[in-house]
């Protein structure tokens, strides 16, 4: 089984991919927070400073863009291929209130009618573009499986079969759901055996028996896709790899003492990439939001965290929490 780390803003960038992917290796790909495509057909300085392929030349990458119009979406592609992509992916998951009001992310799933004519118009423009002799990455899709009703799937599912995606992404939940509830499993179920493209499961994969249960119901499916669970233990892809070649995963698990080094090369990194100690303060305060669950009965130190406002507070609180 293949597994790919799911694109989380504000947390997976190049900074985080890279001292990741040094101290926790085995995830098989990574995907970018989402670059927006717009109107003024240019990424800004910091989207195209974090898919630049010297800044991830240690791991593999695929982008992940954000748009509603079919115009802005090829723009993207094709720059994206200049870099380098073989593949782009389309974020059609994306929950946030403000993006769905714009009719993105997942905002795309409460007009099929409009989001089938959406496709026609990529790929319209996309084959006239590859008649010219133009290489163009593959086009891959991460969704939900509806707006606020799972009976949308079924639509869903006849329109992507409609196009030559060259991968689905399913987060088994509806866009009125965010990120709570259960997923829907049996709707997944559904949508994996009718779709006619690869499929990768994503959502609340977070421990090793979590991608076990899953390989059981799904003994086929050759991707999952794992977010929140890897930051919350950095070490997962690591177990999840070495239970599948039949070792112990007991002989895998996290360490205190390669936490901390990869704590500190990664304040490092954010250090060089931000001016000043308080915006890599919250991005370090960010990532503890999970973390903090490997370590039962810390609430008094995640306190003291949540108080600290310089480099010197917070080395107190790694010393005290490692």
């Amino acid at each position: 089984m293949q597994y790919y780390f799911a694109p989380m803003e504000g947390i997976t960038g190049y900074p985080f991919r890279n001292t990741f992917q040094k101290y926790f290796p085995g995830a098989d790909r990574y995907y970018s927070p989402f670059l927006v495509a717009n109107q003024t057909f240019h990424f800004k300085k910091k989207e195209l400073r974090d898919v630049a392929p010297e800044n991830n030349d240690t791991l593999t990458l695929i982008p992940q863009v954000m748009t509603a119009q079919a115009e802005q979406f090829v723009w993207a592609v094709e720059v994206l291929g200049e870099l380098g992509y073989r593949e782009v992916n389309l974020n059609l998951g994306c929950p946030s209130a403000t993006v769905v009001t714009r009719h993105k992310g997942a905002g795309m799933l409460e007009d099929a009618d409009r989001l089938d004519r959406f496709f026609e118009e990529v790929f319209d423009r996309l084959e006239k573009k590859a008649g010219a002799l133009v290489e163009l990455p593959g086009i891959s899709l991460k969704t939900r499986i509806g707006f606020s009703d799972v009976k949308e799937a079924v639509r869903l599912t006849e329109i992507i079969n409609r196009y030559p995606f060259c991968e689905i992404i399913i987060h088994p939940r509806l866009r009125e759901e965010y990120y709570g509830g259960t997923v829907h499993r049996e709707i997944f179920h559904e949508m994996y055996l009718e779709l006619e493209h690869p499929v990768v499961f994503n959502g609340d994969l977070c421990t090793i028996e979590d991608v076990e249960r899953l390989k059981e119901d799904f003994p086929d499916l050759g991707a999952v896709m794992i977010g929140r669970g890897a930051l919350r233990n950095p070490a997962l892809f690591r177990i999840l790899h070495c239970a599948e070649g039949g070792g112990d995963p007991q002989s895998a698990v996290l360490t205190k003492e390669e936490l901390r080094p990869f704590l500190d090369e990664l304040f490092g990194e954010y250090s060089r990439e931000m001016s000043g100690d308080v915006q890599v303060m919250f991005k370090m305060k960010e990532l503890w939001t999970y973390l903090k669950d490997l370590f039962p009965g810390s609430e008094k130190a995640m306190k003291k965290l949540r108080k600290a406002k310089t480099r010197a507070d917070y080395e107190a609180f790694l010393n005290e929490m490692i």
